[in-house]
């Protein structure tokens, strides 16, 4: 068996989806420093960033824009049969990456897309648990049935649900494998909208780099954001369409 890396059921990878690959690299690369490279398999650009790779690019015509977040797990094989028996599809069956490692594409019951990851020992992904500026530091859901999401990633994963009340934006799910928070479910604030993953990128000075974000062509969507004793966050698509978001930790001091 190949192994996973040291972080099952963790975010350890994440891929750009988007229609316009030069803009999305010139977009990314001046807002967060990344080093941007081809890699073997054709098409796919690596994304360094710190210590090591975080993700990829590819370009597509045939979807929209979307950052695609891959949870860590031993076995993806197991993990796909399990998705599919807590309601989820399979939309990438569990496929080899030449001399990299296994994946799969699922869409959980109500519809948010992730992949499940099986590295190899040099493959692992990176650190969820490394602050790096730059890096993703955190994954959110927003679902049409949270009640539904939350059963299928507790079913799958083993992630359970820390509650917190919102107040009138509703109950906020901290999903939990052991004493690690593993990411965010809520019930999505737009109704009818489709559920989806979406992720939050670590800065350390919000307020700068939502500036820079819109100076380089994002369409902010929220700015600056507080969330009380936890840090602030900006919401934006960027310019071909994907969705992300910004976050300061409290830590940090004011945005």
């Amino acid at each position: 068996m190949q192994n996973p890396g040291p972080w099952p059921g963790r975010f350890i990878w994440h891929d750009l989806v988007t229609t316009d690959l030069t803009k999305a690299q010139q977009f990314y690369g001046a807002l967060f420093d990344w080093q941007i490279e081809p890699a073997q398999v054709p098409g796919y650009h690596m994304v360094f960033c710190g210590p090591g790779p975080i993700g990829g690019m590819c370009e597509r015509q045939d979807v929209p824009p979307h950052w695609m977040p891959h949870v860590g797990v031993s076995n993806v094989d197991a993990t796909a049969a399990r998705a599919k028996e807590a309601g989820g599809t399979l939309h990438v069956p569990p496929t080899d990456i030449p001399a990299t490692g296994r994946f799969a594409i699922v869409a959980d019951p109500c519809g948010a897309f992730f992949s499940i990851y099986q590295g190899q020992p040099d493959t692992p992904g990176f650190d969820p648990d490394q602050p790096v500026p730059g890096r993703v530091c955190w994954n959110e859901t927003y679902s049409s049935d949270d009640d539904k999401a939350q059963a299928f990633y507790s079913a799958v994963f083993g992630w359970q649900p820390e509650i917190k009340d919102m107040g009138p934006a509703g109950i906020y799910r901290v999903q939990k494998l052991g004493d690690k928070q593993v990411g965010g479910l809520m019930k999505h604030p737009m109704p009818g909208a489709p559920s989806m993953w979406v992720a939050y990128f670590l800065t350390f000075d919000l307020a700068a780099a939502t500036n820079k974000a819109k100076q380089l062509g994002a369409n902010m969507m929220m700015e600056n954001v507080p969330i009380p004793e936890i840090g602030a966050f900006s919401m934006a698509t960027d310019p071909t369409g994907a969705l992300f978001a910004l976050f300061q930790p409290a830590s940090m001091g004011p945005c």
